[in-house]
């Protein structure tokens, strides 16, 4: 069953991130002239398959990279939460020193720190 992952830039700095692979477009922070809202880019996801370039698989790596910061963060075999629907939506929200996913208005799981 394939849906979407949108992952979000929760973070002051213009970020750019690789999914398994491959460099996906950079996602600016957001400005007060859009209410702060968050830009974000969609991906697929395909949760029970082997991982792509560029699709969230059943085990991916991630790497992110801010403007404001010197280093990459690295997070390795990411999959879906436990309590996740594999026919829905899912968020993955970037934050400066960790990841988090939500779906339906909910958190899944826990805080996820670089690797």
């Amino acid at each position: 069953m394939a849906s979407s992952l949108r992952i979000i830039n929760w973070q002051a700095d213009k970020m750019t991130s690789t999914l398994n692979t491959k460099a996906l477009a950079p996602l600016a922070h957001s400005e007060a002239k859009y209410n702060y809202i968050p830009n974000s880019l969609t991906v697929r996801r395909e949760p029970a398959s082997e991982p792509a370039p560029g699709v969230w698989g059943r085990h991916n790596t991630l790497v992110v990279q801010s403007e404001g910061s010197s280093g990459s963060q690295l997070y390795n075999d990411l999959t879906d939460p436990a309590d996740a629907a594999p026919n829905i939506e899912m968020l993955l929200w970037i934050f400066p020193d960790y990841v988090v996913f939500s779906q339906l208005e909910k958190q899944l799981g826990q805080k996820i720190y670089p690797s």
